[in-house]
């Protein structure tokens, strides 16, 4: 089950956000960011599957500056594409220092926060890895990463990226400036699914991978269930 909170951002406007607890808290929180499709249904179920896993999880309404409220299923492509180009990345990431806080407040002292970000998300999540006070972070096929080379160079927290081979939205010659960026950093692992494309952690809708996305999620809860304070 999941639920719909406001959260109070750095301007004092709140947004919203869908949280979805696990049945016996923790101490482990996870802020996982959406596609350009926003929080729909899917992203809505990746939220209640780390909720059983024991994460207080907070997924946030990335547009709430240009729309409220404008969550799109995978039948609309076009307007959420360009939602996503109108969205103002560096106050987006603000935010998920605003829902890193809010866990570790709701959580206790000790409280650890992951971020798992997808597409657009995955952006946002690396951003946040380097700027917000979060303890580890997960990108699945993250892009424009060739617009922050010089911040994830800083990139110093736990981090896990996920690239498909055959991604039309992630040239091969970012995921290789990427690695050449983060080449020989112990603290970040890099890897390629050769035979998947963008989306291939989409359970039940196309271009879904069922091999990619379960190795992607294996190594993915390590990574997570590695976070200490």
């Amino acid at each position: 089950m999941t639920d719909d909170v406001s959260i109070e951002a750095l301007d004092g406007r709140t947004f919203s956000a869908c949280r979805a607890d696990p049945a016996a808290p923790n101490g482990r929180g996870l802020i996982v960011l959406p596609e350009v499709y926003n929080v729909n249904q899917w992203v809505r179920g990746v939220a209640r599957r780390h909720a059983a896993r024991g994460y207080t999880v907070l997924v946030p309404d990335l547009f709430w500056r240009q729309r409220p409220g404008a969550h799109y299923e995978y039948d609309q492509p076009d307007p959420a594409r360009a939602q996503g180009e109108a969205i103002d990345v560096d106050a987006v990431v603000g935010d998920i220092g605003q829902l890193a806080r809010t866990l570790r407040r709701t959580l206790g002292d000790r409280a650890v926060v992951g971020v798992i970000g997808y597409c657009l998300g995955g952006r946002l999540a690396m951003l946040a890895g380097v700027r917000e006070p979060v303890d580890a972070v997960v990108s699945y096929y993250g892009v424009k990463f060739d617009q922050h080379l010089d911040e994830l160079a800083r990139l110093d927290k736990p981090a896990l990226f996920h690239f498909g081979g055959r991604d039309p939205w992630v040239p091969a010659e970012t995921v290789d400036a990427v690695k050449k960026t983060l080449a020989g950093r112990a603290n970040v692992a890099i890897h390629d699914y050769p035979q998947a494309g963008h989306g291939f952690d989409r359970n039940g809708h196309p271009p879904f991978d069922e091999a990619a996305s379960a190795l992607a999620f294996t190594r993915t809860t390590q990574v997570l269930d590695a976070m200490v304070r």
